[in-house]
């Protein structure tokens, strides 16, 4: 049984790291200026740190809440995003010692609520929610 259930995280681990880089190469490919973008609500564009429009709205899309919803979900920090869930993933990888059996249970616990965000992704498991 516990072969199964490492089988498991082994798969849970290659399907999570696998989607944290396809979100990083997205974030980067969508870098043109820099990194970290804001919304300027009363044109309902975006525009990164220089600002150098991300997105800039015609008179019907994106909506202002569209605007402001790019803008944080910028690269910057999707790339921290991703950063910071794999140091996740380096803390489960490291606590495989007898005494932190109990400290790797609740990390497995973070990777597939971690992973539960693609759960829309053809890969995704749906025995990890």
């Amino acid at each position: 049984m516990l072969i199964g259930e490492e089988l498991i995280v082994v798969t849970l681990l290659e399907f999570l790291q696998s989607r944290l880089t396809e979100d990083k190469l997205t974030a980067l490919a969508a870098i043109e200026g820099s990194p970290a973008w804001h919304s300027s609500l009363a044109f309902r564009d975006v525009k990164d740190e220089h600002g150098h429009f991300v997105v800039e709205a015609d008179r019907h899309h994106p909506s202002v809440e569209q605007a402001a919803h790019i803008a944080r979900h910028c690269p910057a920090r999707a790339l921290a995003d991703v950063e910071v869930k794999r140091l996740v993933i380096a803390d489960y990888l490291r606590s495989d010692a007898a005494a932190e059996l109990l400290a790797r249970g609740a990390l497995e616990n973070v990777l597939r609520r971690l992973s539960s965000v693609y759960a829309d992704h053809p890969d995704y498991n749906p025995s990890w929610s």
